[in-house]
């Protein structure tokens, strides 16, 4: 029963890592470029920092820019992501609000 309980803890805590560096990625190479590493910048000067959003504005945000609801500038960079990419989006970004910015010595 232990070992058990323990492999189910360590596919869950790698699953948890897994989503975590897939919405770290995604924001990587679709989001950052605007909105800045920390998501702490005003997206082409209009959007909101995305780290002054709630999970629930992200994700509606973001579908809805996806699905044409809302045009923008930036909608060419929504237009490939899935719901799963969006919810990972959400997550990645609200560990962001408690991260701590490296410094040039860390």
């Amino acid at each position: 029963m232990k070992v058990w309980l323990l492999a189910m803890s360590a596919v869950m805590f790698s699953a948890t890592i897994q989503a975590a560096t897939d919405g770290e990625h995604i924001y990587k190479q679709t989001c950052s470029s605007c909105h800045g590493r920390m998501a702490d910048r005003k997206g082409l000067d209009k959007a909101p920092p995305l780290i002054s959003l709630s999970r629930d504005e992200i994700v509606d945000g973001l579908t809805a820019r996806r699905d044409g609801k809302i045009v923008g500038r930036g909608n060419k960079a929504k237009a490939h992501l899935t719901d799963e990419d969006i919810q990972k989006l959400a997550d990645h970004i609200d560990r962001l609000k408690t991260a701590k910015p490296k410094t040039a010595l860390q």
